[in-house]
């Protein structure tokens, strides 16, 4: 879940908070809370990344972080037919970098702050299987990155114009970009405007929502790719030990409530 506001007794209560008990501060500030519900909660809080006047914030739960995870590698993964490396940025969710590697393929993750991702490490059930998979690449920041072409980008931040010209630099011809938007019920105005600029790299731009007990919004942003007609059932139909993900809610995701598609009609290309 992305948010753009502080903590407050809302949070606490909606999560059924008991305590907090770890607090990083750094480039990227991670929150650690524990949950009536949700096991643990991370409150992560991205200090350099603000739009609006609102800074990012990620949410996490402990208890469902395959549904992110499983949700956001494999929609890419089931429409690009070949792809083999992947570049993950704007999140600390390492789940979706282990979904990709069982896949077997390679995953350069920028993170932007190393301790702020150790600070997760007893809240992530495959944190040392990530770190020590030798098909994973941790990278501090994006100079360091040594691949310069991608098949699928994950960019779970707020981005930038600039940042989608580097991104568009980056990719092979049959590409796919996953990209986050902020909640279209709540925020629009911070959601239409990603799409606005989404829209001028790509022919193919599809907003869709995860359906679980926190309402995800995104986009599928490609300029060869789409997300329903090129879904190969040889994929998604064979995939082992999927929690969440599914063929048929693969192709239900994009299926959008009305209010949401007369809102997005302007931008959408498919």
């Amino acid at each position: 879940m992305w948010m753009t506001n502080n903590i407050t007794a809302n949070f606490q209560n909606h999560y059924r908070i008991t305590n907090k008990f770890a607090n990083y501060k750094g480039k990227i500030n991670v929150e650690l809370f524990n949950s009536e519900l949700f096991e643990q909660i991370a409150l992560i809080t991205y200090n350099d990344n603000v739009v609006q006047g609102n800074t990012q914030q990620e949410v996490i739960t402990q208890r469902f972080h395959y549904i992110e995870g499983e949700v956001i590698s494999q929609v890419p993964y089931c429409v690009v037919k070949e792809a083999k490396r992947v570049l993950i940025c704007g999140t600390l969710n390492i789940q979706i970098a282990y979904f990709f590697a069982l896949n077997n393929i390679e995953v350069d993750m920028v993170v932007g702050d190393n301790e702020a991702l150790y600070t997760l490490s007893g809240f992530f059930p495959h944190f040392k299987e990530v770190i020590e998979n030798p098909k994973i690449h941790i990278y501090d920041n994006f100079l360091s990155l040594e691949n310069p072409k991608y098949d699928i980008i994950i960019h779970l931040g707020h981005i930038k114009t600039h940042e989608f010209n580097a991104l568009s630099k980056m990719v092979n011809k049959d590409f796919a970009i996953i990209m986050r938007l902020s909640n279209l019920y709540l925020e629009p105005s911070i959601a239409l405007n990603a799409l606005s600029i989404a829209k001028d790299f790509g022919n193919i731009l599809m907003p869709f929502i995860i359906p679980s007990f926190m309402c995800g919004f995104y986009a599928f942003l490609s300029k060869t790719l789409h997300p329903l007609a090129d879904l190969q059932l040889q994929k998604s139909d064979m995939l082992e030990n999927m929690q969440f993900y599914n063929s048929n809610l693969h192709t239900s995701m994009f299926r959008l409530p009305s209010v949401i598609n007369r809102m997005i009609s302007p931008y959408v290309k498919n």
